[in-house]
C-alpha cells in the first residue's frame, strides 16, 4: 500500500468527510486483510503456543526483532491505554482487561537484517468470562423458577423468567462487545505494524537540508 503524507490524508479525510484518524484506521484495516493473507509462504510464522488466536496480521520490519517487538508494543499500548509485558527475547503481551483481549506480539528474524512480526488476537479471557456469566444466568433463573414452580408463587415465577431475559440480553450485549473488539483490535495491530514500517523509514531517510543562499 502506498504511503500517505499527513496532508494527503487529511485532504483525503476531509473529501470521505471523516477525520484523519479513522480514515488512517480504514486503511490499517485495509492492509491488516492483506497482511492476514501474505503471498510468500515465508512470511507466515504460525500460531502462537500460548492461548487463542481469533485474528492476526504479520508482515516485515526493516529493524532487528527486539527492536520491531518494542515499536510494535509500543504502538499497541499508546492505542489501547494499556501497559503490556515481555514473554521472552522476541514475544510480549498487551492484555485489555476492559475487553479481555490479549495482543500476543512476536517477531523473529527474516534472514534480510529485519523482522517477521506477527500479533495475534486472543479473545481467551473474553469468552471465558462470558461463558461464565451466561452459566451464572442459566443456574439463578432456573433456580428462581424452580422454587416457583414448588411453592406455585406466579409473581416468583415471571420475576424468575424476566431476569432470564435480562440476564440473556446482557451477556449477547457482551458477546457482540467481544466481536465488536475483536475486529478493532485487528484494526489496531495493523496499524501498530504501519506505524513500526513508517518509523523504520523515517530513521533510515535522512532530513533534505536546505542550499545555503546564491548557491
Amino acid at each position: 500500500m502506498a504511503q500517505r503524507s499527513d496532508e494527503e490524508l487529511r485532504d483525503a479525510a476531509a473529501e470521505a468527510g471523516i477525520s484523519p484518524h479513522e480514515l488512517r484506521h480504514a486503511l490499517a484495516e485495509r492492509q491488516g486483510d492483506a497482511l492476514d493473507r501474505p503471498s510468500d509462504a515465508t512470511t507466515i510464522m504460525g500460531p502462537p503456543d500460548r492461548g487463542d488466536s481469533a485474528t492476526h496480521v504479520e508482515g516485515r520490519v526493516a529493524r532487528a526483532p527486539a527492536a520491531a517487538l518494542a515499536a510494535v508494543r509500543a504502538s499497541i499500548e499508546r492505542q489501547t491505554g494499556r501497559t503490556g509485558h515481555r514473554q521472552g527475547d522476541h514475544e510480549a503481551d498487551v492484555v485489555d482487561d476492559g475487553i479481555g483481549l490479549t495482543y500476543r506480539v512476536r517477531t523473529r528474524e527474516d534472514g534480510a537484517d529485519g523482522a517477521l512480526v506477527r500479533v495475534d488476537v486472543d479473545p481467551t479471557a473474553g469468552k471465558s468470562f462470558r461463558n461464565l456469566a451466561a452459566t451464572g444466568v442459566i443456574g439463578v433463573t432456573l433456580a428462581i423458577v424452580g422454587l416457583a414452580s414448588l411453592i406455585g408463587s406466579t409473581v416468583m415465577l415471571l420475576g424468575g423468567a424476566g431476569l432470564g431475559i435480562l440476564g440473556g440480553l446482557l451477556v449477547f450485549r457482551r458477546a457482540a462487545a467481544l466481536s465488536s473488539g475483536v475486529t478493532n483490535a485487528r484494526a489496531i495491530s495493523a496499524h501498530a505494524l504501519m506505524e513500526a514500517e513508517d518509523a523504520t523509514r523515517a530513521i533510515a531517510t535522512p532530513p533534505s537540508r536546505a542550499l545555503p543562499p546564491g548557491t
